[in-house]
């Protein structure tokens, strides 16, 4: 019997090689910039400094990681002085992740780095493709959320 399936045409294959891809280059501008901080911490720092203070069940819900996931990386970040965590005074069960005033200056220089890094990547692409790009991940994304409920 021959296998005729060809992962490297695979949406999942595609768009998990792209997003390892953007992690990797991401990761290694912030070493070059002397910044200790992997695309994941990243994603946690824009996402508090967007959305503001949040538990970490909340911050494991959005970004779609287990609890322990969230946990490390809250923890690495929290030694870094860029976030704190506190007991939620309405469930002491719950910690509390805030970013701290320290954190802004290197979201500052992270978002400038991760803006170039997504501009070289989208080399090559017109408004338009670019578009479709974000419509059509955006469907699939919706898709995947409705499937995990």
């Amino acid at each position: 019997m021959i296998f005729t399936y060809d992962h490297n045409q695979s949406l999942g294959y595609l768009t998990g090689l792209a997003s390892r891809l953007l992690s990797n280059t991401l990761a290694a501008r912030f070493k070059k910039s002397d910044i200790d901080m992997t695309a994941e911490q990243w994603g946690v720092i824009i996402l508090l400094l967007n959305c503001g203070v949040m538990t970490q069940t909340q911050l494991a819900n959005k970004l779609y990681l287990e609890k322990s996931s969230v946990s490390r990386l809250t923890e690495r970040l929290e030694k870094h002085g860029w976030i704190v965590r506190t007991k939620d005074p309405e469930d002491t069960r719950q910690k509390l992740i805030a970013p701290t005033p320290k954190v802004y200056k290197t979201a500052e220089h992270c978002a400038a780095i991760a803006r170039t890094v997504l501009e070289e990547a989208q080399l090559g692409m017109t408004s338009q493709e670019m578009l479709m790009c974000r419509s059509i991940l955006s469907k699939v994304i919706k898709n995947l959320r409705d499937l995990n409920g």
